[in-house]
């Protein structure tokens, strides 16, 4: 028969108590924590899973944050243009007295009317999102309109001269990229591939057109401010008592109204196309809204352990460590005892 020896007892004793030990520190640690492991190395298959998980879910939240600013700033973006429309809609009807010979007597004051709307507008159009002026396409630092001696400039260039159609065109069309979680991709130049990306630039150029309809520097102006502008000059101009104007600017008058009247077409149709933008950014940001809560559902389930089972497996680690403590008193009793004999 083997004999048990005290030593060999103590020993099996002690291996179980460290046992017993570690399994309580672990199942305490896990309901403080509540998560299925703390370290790569408790579970390298799941922490994998979890790192990919925790990645994926926050780049999900960095495409909402910019998703969320972008539809902020469209939405500054479509206020701002209808009160630029309702500007319009009261340059159109002081012109339309300032056309009425029956009222020629009030033409100086409405031809102040007008300049004053055609300020007005262009503080519109330089509204700012943030620290950024919106309507200023890729170079948001800089307020892109001013009206200078009754002549609209963007950037510093006269919009109605022939010779900057080519650089308007191009600042019409610029591009200010950002990732809203449309699969963002550079190409071989490590230029952002236009259909993985949004363009969150806002030209005021394009919305607002450029040139004039014959392509002159005299001709008549495409964009409604800088038509509202000269009519106001025009008017200003007339007989301050009479109301009259000269023959050349009444013919003016008589085209730049004319144009006034078809120029919100273009302006609207612009203003269409923007804010299809805006409604594909607000169902863009439901899409990444329902990714993110279906991400933090995968990780939470990965990483989270169920709370009433960390405590069932706590509880009976506890009681297996106390019950090991009340065997070493019996153990350690009887080696006593032992020792005496």
């Amino acid at each position: 028969m083997m004999r048990v020896t005290t030593n060999g007892t103590l020993r099996t004793y002690r291996g179980h108590l460290a046992r017993a030990t570690l399994n309580q520190y672990q199942s305490m640690n896990t309901v403080l924590t509540q998560r299925r492991f703390t370290s790569y190395a408790d579970s390298p298959s799941l922490a994998t899973q979890s790192f990919r998980l925790h990645s994926a879910y926050a780049r999900n939240t960095a495409q909402q944050s910019m998703s969320e600013e972008m539809i902020s700033k469209f939405e500054a973006a479509g206020s701002s243009l209808q009160q630029l429309q309702n500007q319009y809609r009261d340059a159109l009807d002081a012109a339309e007295q300032g056309q009425d010979d029956s009222k020629a007597g009030a033409r100086v004051q409405l031809g102040e009317t007008l300049k004053g709307i055609a300020e007005g507008m262009v503080q519109t159009l330089n509204a700012q999102y943030g620290e950024k002026f919106i309507f200023a396409g890729a170079d948001g630092d800089n307020a892109p309109f001013e009206l200078k001696d009754g002549k609209l400039l963007f950037r510093g260039l006269d919009v109605n001269d022939p010779a900057n159609e080519a650089a308007f065109k191009e600042m019409a069309n610029e591009t200010a990229y950002v990732d809203i979680g449309l699969g963002m991709q550079l190409d071989e130049n490590e230029q952002v591939v236009p259909s993985t990306a949004f363009n969150s630039a806002i030209s005021g150029i394009g919305l607002l057109g450029y040139g004039t309809t014959d392509g002159t520097a005299d001709g008549i102006p495409k964009n409604m401010i800088s038509t509202i502008a000269e009519l106001g000059e025009i008017y200003s101009r007339a007989d301050s008592e009479t109301g009259y104007l000269n023959p050349a600017d009444s013919e003016r008058a008589d085209a730049l109204f004319d144009n006034l009247q078809e120029s919100n077409s273009d302006f609207r149709a612009n203003w269409t196309k923007m804010d299809t933008q805006a409604q594909f950014l607000k169902s863009n940001d439901t899409r990444l809204t329902s990714t993110g809560d279906t991400l933090q559902t995968q990780y939470e389930g990965l990483d989270r352990v169920d709370l009433a089972d960390a405590l069932t497996t706590f509880a009976y680690a506890q009681y297996s460590y106390n019950a090991a403590l009340r065997v070493g008193n019996d153990i350690l009793s009887q080696s006593f005892i032992d020792y005496m004999s």
